[in-house]
């Protein structure tokens, strides 16, 4: 279980990220978050895709993030990824 002040802080940076979307735009705060190009668009899941490059686990990760700045962090397998 997360701790209050994790959780606090979790919002916290997630309601800077959406101003930051509305005020410039979901792929220049990518570039600066994550480096120009190092993400792509999903259209049919309507995603914002960017590898993980600071995971060692198995397969791959990735952060998948909403229009609106909500993300989430999703996991494929090496079978998946080969």
């Amino acid at each position: 279980m997360k701790s209050r002040g994790h959780r606090n802080l979790r919002k916290r940076l997630a309601r800077q990220l959406r101003a930051q979307i509305a005020k410039h735009g979901i792929e220049p705060v990518l570039d600066r978050m994550f480096g120009p190009g190092s993400w792509r668009y999903d259209e049919r899941e309507r995603l914002w895709i960017v590898p993980d490059t600071q995971d060692s686990g198995p397969g791959r990760a990735y952060y998948c993030i909403n229009a609106d700045g909500d993300w989430f962090k999703a996991r494929l397998d090496g079978a998946h990824t080969q």
